[in-house]
């Protein structure tokens, strides 16, 4: 009688350790990080008749990827041109042909950067232009970046191992 009884406790004490460990695989969560790279920050000068470029890159991975920030220029009529355009286009702009440009400024003195990129894999540049100056400097002051989520994939599930402590 003894034995059937500590038999069954065995059991019972069997069932219960390992209804809290459960075997298997982990549940896969994503997990979105917010990113942000610099792509032209600070100041610089563009000379008459020259550009800046500045090269950024949409990856694998990225998701939402903008162009966001703000400039400003000063010298002569204080006016600076801002194109962004994709790496082919760059391209054409360079010699003058015909381009298809994803944001213009025209002339301004400052404005502000929002531009939703596609999430295609491509290199883009931004280019600061003051090829309309025959003799004026242009003094640019800059704070632009491609800002995007990074989606991970996490095996974090919660369960504990058999030590008891929850794994991470």
């Amino acid at each position: 009688m003894y034995q059937k009884i500590a038999v069954g406790l065995a059991c019972i004490l069997a069932a219960l350790v390992m209804s809290g460990c459960r075997y298997g695989r982990p549940a896969v969560v994503p997990v979105s990080q917010h990113m942000a790279e610099p792509v032209a920050t600070g100041s610089f000068i563009v000379e008459p008749r020259t550009f800046k470029p500045f090269k950024l890159l949409v990856t694998t991975g990225m998701s939402n990827p903008r162009l966001e920030g703000t400039f400003s220029a000063t010298g002569a009529r204080n006016d600076i041109e801002v194109t962004l355009l994709e790496e082919s286009q760059f391209t054409n702009w360079q010699e003058r042909r015909s381009f298809e440009a994803i944001y213009e400024s025209g002339r301004v003195t400052n404005a502000t950067l929002d531009v939703q990129l596609p999430t295609d894999p491509a290199t883009y540049y931004v280019v600061f232009s003051n090829r309309f100056s025959i003799f004026s400097n242009k003094a640019v002051a800059a704070d632009v970046h491609l800002s995007y989520d990074r989606v991970n994939l996490s095996a974090e599930s919660g369960r504990r191992s058999r030590s008891g402590y929850r794994r991470r």
